[in-house]
């Protein structure tokens, strides 16, 4: 205890120096995040952006075994990405000049928090009951609890309310959540509830007004820079395809139209935000146009419609060491739900730059960063 008490006080010495000789703006806006275009990010959600948070739980929605992450590094070694390498957040740390990737929340200590937390969890959703056949997993409230949690440890490492405020001003908010509201709750009609109390547009309604009410308490927390994903094709995906019948249809209609909406509701939410919310200014990532534009094909011919590598009982992940295919870079889909890094870059690559117009509203990741 006096050491840690020494150590405590000789960094707040040194914060004191910066900030008598001028360079308070150097340790508040992200001295952790070396030459990063935000003072640091945070990352909310589900597996798309999960990248170790769910590893050793009690669930199946983890991702900490082989063949996940063979792409990753040299060594193979499985870090808890739903993916063969880097997933959407990593991308756009890089994109963003983040000298290393945000970690996850649970491997987040000390002064390193400044450059950002990544909280997001396989299985998670909007609704806290989202993803419980997959077992334990963080819901979005609960990522929100472990910010406030992360917050109230800025308070006693920056030394002030005002710095902390001008801190989580300056960092970039990524929210990609509600997928697993509709695979993982919706259209699971044996353990959820939720498709006889609500029609479609009802839930997405429900979905939508339970995540504006999630977000004005991040914005309330300090959130002014703030990306939010949409839902994706999912009725696209092998394990869609392989569990409904399509009749015909490339895709499972009922499940695309259904995020459809869902969608829709969340740009009408983006534009309300930046309405009502004249300092902050918040953005709507269409994953679900990216992907139907997906210029991926210019590489040559992509699979869009099989796994890469071997699927497990239930259609959703990777066999435990299972086999995979050789040529990845022409593999849409990794496992039965996730893409695989090409398909990950893609998303990220337009999110942040956007090719088509209607990728983002109103304007990309990269513009975003720069207010």
């Amino acid at each position: 205890m006096e050491l840690h008490g020494k150590v405590v006080m000789l960094m707040l010495n040194i914060y004191l120096f910066l900030t008598m000789f001028g360079f308070e703006s150097y340790w508040v806006n992200g001295a952790s995040s070396s030459n990063s275009k935000v003072g640091c990010y945070f990352i909310f959600g589900d597996s798309l952006v999960d990248n170790g948070n769910n590893n050793n739980n009690k669930g199946l929605a983890r991702a900490d075994y082989k063949p996940y992450g063979i792409d990753f590094s040299k060594n193979m070694i499985p870090t808890g990405r739903f993916t063969n390498g880097r997933n959407i957040a990593d991308f756009i740390a890089e994109f963003l000049s983040f000298k290393n990737y945000i970690p996850p929340f649970k491997n987040t200590r000390g002064w390193n928090i400044l450059k950002g937390v990544n909280y997001a969890s396989g299985a998670a959703g909007i609704r806290d009951e989202t993803g419980m056949t997959q077992g334990e997993r963080t819901s979005f409230n609960k990522q929100l609890d472990q910010h406030n949690n992360i917050i109230s440890k800025f308070n006693e490492l920056l030394g002030s309310k005002s710095n902390v405020k001008t801190h989580l001003n300056s960092c970039l908010y990524m929210v990609n959540i509600g997928g697993n509201d509709y695979l993982n709750n919706y259209f699971m009609p044996l353990y959820y509830k939720t498709s006889v109390q609500f029609t479609p547009q009802q839930y997405a309604i429900a979905l939508t007004k339970q995540l504006s009410l999630q977000l004005k308490g991040l914005y309330e927390k300090g959130a002014r820079k703030v990306a939010i994903f949409g839902g994706g094709i999912v009725g696209c995906s092998p394990y869609a395809k392989a569990k409904f019948d399509h009749k015909g249809s490339s895709c499972v209609d009922k499940i695309n139209n259904a995020i459809q909406l869902f969608n829709i509701g969340l740009k009408s939410l983006v534009k309300d935000f930046n309405t009502n919310f004249g300092d902050a200014n918040f953005i709507f990532i269409d994953v679900f146009n990216i992907a139907l534009h997906d210029t991926s094909s210019n590489q040559g011919v992509i699979n869009r419609d099989n796994p890469c590598c071997e699927l497990r009982g239930d259609g959703l992940q990777c066999e435990v060491n299972g086999k995979v295919c050789g040529n990845r870079s022409e593999y849409i889909f990794w496992d039965g739900v996730h893409p695989t890094e090409i398909g990950m870059m893609t998303l990220a690559t337009r999110a942040f730059n956007a090719q088509h117009p209607n990728d983002t509203y109103p304007f990309d990741i990269n513009h975003l960063a720069q207010l």
